[in-house]
């Protein structure tokens, strides 16, 4: 009996050595449970125990209606309504507007600020709900209704609702819950540690360790209630925080929100795109050349040194005329060169002086001597005389440099006492109201299909061309086209590069759209912005064609009677 009472207790030690592990086993888990998750896995869905930055494109209770003339936005600004009243195709600010509203069938007063918006007061604005307005507008002859709704909302509800039980008390539930956890875990490890006394008898300790089991039940379910439901009055929908300030943004449909005020302070303007038919046009490139009868060049004749005339040089920009004297060239002869020289000159000196001696004795004697051996002698001396002059102004006379056409000097490389080569250019004139414009074709069948030609110069500036013809031989793998400006303007210089748009007899149709309405897209594509609400703006993608440098043609992905911005699309397109 000793030896059956033995055992017995050495299996019950056992079975409740077995007991404890479970119940570390599970007390160990339950931790690992309750502890080592992740902040993400015990936070709620959507609730990261931090604020969640929401930006919302609607920063107010806001509604819009439009007619075939005005476009209006009435925005809620607490106890008023901000007006702002446009006009539909053009999107320009309507002033000066005379407005009658009612709010909720009640009559309203409508007031014009400073900055050409509007202001609505009533009384009806102050209590939370929903809202009916009606507006009559009146500009000169001009008059229409528009009416819309909006709820206004009622804040300080909202913000007591959103508080949670705790939060009621002045204390935050995320500082509480793991006091709470702490306590709870202390309370199961008592009672799943805890032993029954070896005195007790079988009945009582069943009894103690189904109670335990209970509390320990109970324990568990209060510590997951704690963690997974939330208290009295607090949400499962995340925290927010939204930015209240009317800003540009994109959205995630690639359309842009702009707020009305943004609008004005960019000077959005808009137009109502119609389908009309365009000549086909083909683009070239070109560069700005003299006419050759309006250019000239003033080069040395010999080596020499450049000297200033009486009224100085000539400077680039400066106004001459054919035959004004520009600078002074003293040729400039070598050693070697001046002792031959010198050598002719004494040569033909001594040849006079015996020449006039000649002359004076057959004069004092003429009626001994024939009159043709006098006329032939002084004839002889004169040829001298002028031979001697001609040598001396190789040597030592300088040559005037004059102008060969009249214009504006556009090179100028003379300084005082430079020394110049032969040949070398001194200076360029040309005629600023005779320039062209030189094209290369690659295509030979355009040069006789063309019926207008302008050639751009600047973004939306170009300048009509006139053909002039055509070159006989291939240039840069083209053909040379030559086309003669049409009164050209004082800014242009020779050799600057421009793009020649030559119109075709052939016909295309299509949306004509000012140049400055089409902006390069973040894929480097050609796109168009829409005004496609009263505050939003959508990009598309199109096809363009130049007409004539300040127009394009939309020969796809545009809808006819849309309204697209042709004043301040680069400033939206740089909208983030």
């Amino acid at each position: 009996m000793a030896h059956r009472r033995v055992q017995i207790m050495m299996g019950s030690r056992l079975a409740l050595r077995s007991r404890s592990a479970g119940r570390l086993a599970l007390l160990a888990s339950l931790c690992a449970a309750l502890f080592g998750r992740s902040p993400e896995a015990l936070a709620h869905a959507g609730h990261d125990h931090g604020p969640n930055i929401e930006v919302s494109a609607s920063v107010a209770p806001r509604f819009e209606a439009a007619s075939e003339d005005f476009e209006l936005l009435v925005v809620s600004k607490g106890a008023e309504l901000g007006l702002t009243l446009d006009r539909f195709r053009t999107n320009e600010p309507v002033v000066g507007a005379k407005i009658e509203a009612t709010v909720n069938g009640a009559a309203a007063t409508v007031e014009p600020l400073a900055d050409g918006t509007y202001v609505l007061r009533s009384s009806l604005l102050t209590v939370p709900g929903r809202v009916e307005v009606v507006l009559t507008i009146t500009v000169g002859d001009v008059s229409d209704l528009l009416a819309g709704a909006l709820d206004i909302p009622a804040q300080s509800v909202a913000a007591a609702s959103t508080m949670t039980n705790w939060q009621r008390f002045g204390v935050q539930r995320d500082l509480l819950l793991p006091f709470f956890l702490a306590f709870m875990a202390g309370v199961l490890a008592t009672l799943l540690f805890r032993k029954t006394p070896a005195v007790a008898g079988a009945e009582a300790a069943a009894s103690a360790n189904a109670k335990r089991r209970t509390i320990s039940g109970a324990s568990i379910l209060l510590i997951g209630v704690a963690l997974l439901a939330p208290t009295a009055g607090h949400a499962a929908e995340p925290a927010k925080i939204t930015i209240t300030a009317d800003l540009p943004q994109r959205l995630p449909d690639g359309s842009l929100f702009v707020p009305k005020v943004t609008q004005r302070l960019l000077s959005i303007r808009t137009v109502m795109a119609g389908a009309s038919a365009a000549g086909a046009t083909i683009e070239l490139n070109g560069q700005i050349v003299p006419d050759p009868n309006g250019f000239g060049r003033v080069q040395a004749p010999v080596d020499g040194r450049i000297d200033a005339t009486a009224n100085g040089l000539v400077v680039i920009g400066q106004r001459v005329e054919q035959g004004q004297p520009l600078a002074i060239l003293t040729p400039i002869v070598p050693t070697a060169d001046r002792s031959t020289f010198e050598s002719a000159v004494g040569e033909i000196e001594t040849r006079v002086a015996l020449a006039e001696q000649k002359l004076a004795r057959l004069t004092r004697i003429s009626g001994v001597v024939a009159q043709k051996d006098i006329d032939d002698t002084r004839t002889e001396l004169e040829s001298l005389k002028a031979r001697r002059a001609a040598v001396r102004s190789a040597v030592r006379e300088p040559f005037t440099l004059v102008a060969p056409v009249a214009g504006v000097v556009s090179l100028s490389s003379a300084i005082p006492g430079q020394l110049a080569s032969a040949r070398e250019t001194i200076f360029e004139i040309v005629d600023p109201t005779r320039l062209w414009v030189e094209a290369i074709a690659y295509d030979a069948r355009l040069i006789g299909d063309i019926t207008e030609a302008r050639a751009v110069v600047a973004p939306g500036e170009s300048l009509r061309l006139d053909f002039v013809g055509r070159g006989g031989s291939a240039r840069q793998q083209g053909i040379p086209v030559n086309f003669r400006i049409d009164k050209p303007p004082g800014s242009l210089v020779v050799g600057r590069p421009v793009s020649v748009i030559v119109t075709t007899r052939e016909s295309r149709r299509g949306l004509i759209l000012p140049q400055a309405a089409v902006v390069k897209g973040q894929n480097g594509l050609p796109i168009v912005w829409t005004h496609t609400q009263a505050e939003r703006f959508k990009p598309n993608v199109v096809k363009v064609q130049p007409i004539d440098g300040q127009r394009l043609l939309i020969e796809g992905g545009l809808a006819a009677n849309e309204r697209v911005v042709i004043e301040g699309a680069t400033i939206l397109n740089q909208v983030r």
